[in-house]
């Protein structure tokens, strides 16, 4: 994943950690909007071979709400297309977004 993606992804975290949501809230959002607002494509971005073992420790360091979400939200869905989270979860509670976001709005407009 590009370093400037990861950077990005640092930002919005953090807005959403400043703003009041927790790092397990703050996770579930960004797969929210990461995986059906911006589109991303988990596909896109598998580890390959080539990728080092551990993490750039420097680059960590400038992603402060990333390192901090990660160090507490983490799942063991090994048969997750997402890597390390429960795609099943996080699908579920994007759609329950989405039908509250969507009843919402039908209610106000009768």
């Amino acid at each position: 994943m590009p370093v400037a993606l990861v950077r990005y992804i640092d930002s919005m975290l953090g807005i959403l950690v400043e703003g009041g949501f927790g790092n397990d809230l703050a996770h579930h959002a960004m797969h929210t909007m990461g995986s059906r607002f911006l589109g991303f494509d988990q596909e896109l971005f598998k580890h390959s071979a080539a990728a080092p073992d551990g993490p750039d420790t420097a680059v960590l360091d400038d992603l402060p709400y990333l390192t901090a979400m990660l160090a507490e939200v983490a799942h063991d869905d090994p048969d997750s297309t997402l890597g390390w989270c429960d795609d099943q979860a996080e699908f579920e509670f994007t759609l329950d977004i989405l039908l509250d976001g969507l009843e919402r709005h039908r209610l106000a407009r009768r």
